[in-house]
């Protein structure tokens, strides 16, 4: 036996589940209203349906099922083709038939009722206050992407903690470069050897030490000259002799070569350490700017491969046809004209999240709505729009005392 049709509960009986005594609602309309005052048992016919339908899943409408002082509860759901019951006693965690309209009973009855819920059992208030990246599951659940956005975002991550990885090294390459003297063109490429100047001086001070020395020559013998004219009468011939050496060391005074400033060659020794200093520092720097810009290069292509499958994404999303115009998601969240849906109007993102409910139960077309008290006129008015234009039932729980709204439960009974 196969179930395509899509349907709607024409009847939910429930007799102590949870709350509720005894229900029997065969509802009209598109909006089904459970009313009543607080702990009369609204919440318990919402979630006796779901309990019916989901098992396990409706966790929250399966815990603790029986009313108190009970041993077993009951819920039989009619939705016109087949009937769901579900059982729970005190000795097991409840058990599930599923019967056709002749009574026929399926042989995988969760199986079938799973297949009718589509991929999510929704609330779409539930919907509004999921948080963003909740919201994006939600609706990639409702459609057939043609890529894994897990996948997808893996990529993405590893691509752009590849590009962050590699601007680190950018701002650190940046910031050494920032710390060399600016490119000197009049620099030359080679650092200039200091051997030759230092030969020089060498040879310099050699030559400043032999001018010194004859100057202390001279000195010497012009005292001997002196000493030699005052004993003149007794030794003539010393006289002549330190007169022929006098004139000697003369003529080598005369023809001596000029002197050399060392002070000179030791100050351009220093200037060309200072040169070589600086054109290491311009080599240094010239090979410091190709890494970097070899780095910059990887980053653009990192930034480019981010930029494909940004590109990827997007093109694969605008084939998507989503189950209201307009509705996409990025790395933020769902967005709706290319907001976010957060920024959206109240109005719009009701209208959203009914739109994905429908969309996600295509054969089951019942939605329940917990707290609907927190809805106004306006809201209300747009779920009944949206369940008559989609031929969808849904089924809302409000606060009320006046006893005049909708299927009233009192003391866990129908009341009206």
């Amino acid at each position: 036996m196969t179930q395509t049709k899509a349907l709607r509960v024409t009847n939910l009986k429930a007799e102590n589940y949870k709350r509720l005594v005894a229900v029997d609602i065969s509802p009209t309309g598109n909006v089904v209203t459970i009313a009543g005052r607080n702990a009369q048992g609204k919440s318990s016919v919402l979630d006796a349906l779901w309990a019916a339908l989901a098992g396990g899943d409706a966790s929250r409408a399966t815990q603790q099922p029986i009313r108190e002082g009970q041993d077993s509860a009951v819920v039989r759901l009619d939705l016109g083709d087949i009937v769901v019951t579900r059982r729970w006693t005190k000795d097991d965690a409840g058990t599930l038939t599923v019967e056709s309209a002749d009574g026929a009973r399926y042989s995988s009855p969760q199986k079938l009722l799973d297949e009718m819920l589509g991929r999510r059992a929704f609330d779409p208030l539930a919907f509004v206050r999921q948080t963003p990246k909740e919201q994006v599951a939600t609706l990639v659940s409702t459609v057939d992407l043609p890529f894994d956005p897990v996948d997808l975002e893996r990529q993405r991550k590893g691509v752009y903690d590849q590009r962050t990885e590699v601007g680190r090294d950018v701002a650190r390459l940046e910031a050494q470069l920032a710390s060399f003297p600016d490119h000197d063109p009049d620099l030359p490429e080679e650092e200039q050897p200091a051997s030759a100047l230092l030969a020089e001086a060498d040879a310099a001070r050699e030559q400043n030490a032999k001018i010194d020395q004859l100057a202390r020559d001279l000195e010497q013998r012009a005292n001997a000259v002196q000493a030699a004219e005052r004993a003149v009468a007794e030794a003539q011939d010393r006289l002549a002799a330190a007169k022929d050496s006098y004139v000697l060391v003369q003529t080598a005074w005369r023809d001596r070569p000029e002197q050399i400033d060392v002070a000179a060659i030791v100050e351009r020794l220093d200037g060309l350490e200072a040169s070589n200093r600086r054109i290491r520092a311009q080599r240094e720097r010239a090979a410091l700017a190709a890494q970097l810009a070899e780095v910059k290069g990887r980053q653009a292509q990192h930034t480019i491969k981010l930029q494909a499958i940004e590109k990827q994404k997007a093109d694969a999303l605008a084939a998507v046809e989503f189950p209201v115009p307009g509705l996409s998601f990025d790395d933020a969240g769902v967005t709706l004209h290319g907001i976010p849906l957060s920024q959206a109007s109240s109005a719009e993102q009701l209208r959203v999240s009914v739109a994905l409910a429908m969309a996600a139960n295509p054969k089951l077309r019942v939605l329940r709505i917990m707290d609907g008290s927190l809805l106004d006129s306006e809201s209300m008015d747009i779920i009944a729009e949206l369940a008559h234009e989609n031929d969808y039932q849904v089924w809302v729980e409000v606060v009320d005392e006046s006893g005049k709204v909708g299927v009233v439960i009192e003391d866990g009974q129908v009341a009206r």
